[in-house]
């Protein structure tokens, strides 16, 4: 008998269950420990599954891999397409943008330090998997923010500084937070809606400070 025909299939309810076991597993894996440092029979044994039926469904680690970010950063472009387009302003563009995008990050956090934390930049294929998505996100801060406060003269900030500078701050209370308590076991982290107007307040008076009358030598 053929070793596929051993395997629940994907349509299956079983099928189905034991995709989002291995799914859900490889997630956790490889937001604890790292993608290089899981082995796809490690995944197998955690999921309880054999290794045959994970590379049935996902192929390879990589396929995995990409699964998950293709979660993740569907998620977030669809979220910064909807809300930056939603008001009138740059500046209001891009308060709720920052809202719904640390509400999506609270949410998946796990997808979220695997996004952050396994760059891969020596991987030539997934730093260009990446890239597509980077520019899409690029492509909409440009039309969206940058673009109409340059014409405005408010701000001269490019797509491709703002981007990574948002991502960094808006995923900074996920990936130090737990390393900041343990440091002070006092101290309190603010809440989530704390937290996003914080970083949207910092961000928007950030860029009004951006001005190019402004920019003078220190």
């Amino acid at each position: 008998m053929h070793e596929a025909s051993t395997l629940e299939t994907g349509t299956s309810p079983r099928g189905t269950e034991s995709r989002e076991q291995i799914f859900a597993c490889a997630l956790r894996l490889f937001a604890r420990q790292g993608f290089d440092r899981t082995g796809m029979r490690e995944l197998a044994r955690e999921a309880g599954v054999n290794l045959a039926m994970v590379n049935y469904f996902f192929g390879s680690k990589q396929n995995l891999l990409r699964e998950i970010l293709d979660t993740f950063f569907s998620a977030y472009i669809a979220i910064a397409r909807h809300e930056l387009h939603s008001a009138t302003t740059p500046q209001l563009r891009l308060r709720r943008f920052i809202r719904a995008a640390i509400a999506h990050f609270a949410e998946h956090q796990d997808h979220l330090i695997i996004a952050i934390t396994d760059l891969h930049h020596d991987d030539e294929e997934l730093s260009s998997y990446k890239a597509r998505w980077a520019e899409q996100m690029l492509h909409l801060l440009e039309q969206q923010v940058c673009a109409p406060l340059r014409q405005n003269g408010k701000a001269d900030i490019s797509a491709k500084t703002l981007s990574p500078l948002l991502t960094s701050m808006m995923a900074s209370r996920f990936l130090f937070a737990p390393v900041i308590q343990r440091a002070d076991n006092a101290s309190v982290v603010p809440d989530i809606d704390a937290y996003s107007d914080m970083i949207a307040t910092v961000a928007v008076y950030g860029i009004n400070a951006f001005t190019a009358s402004a920019q003078e030598p220190l």
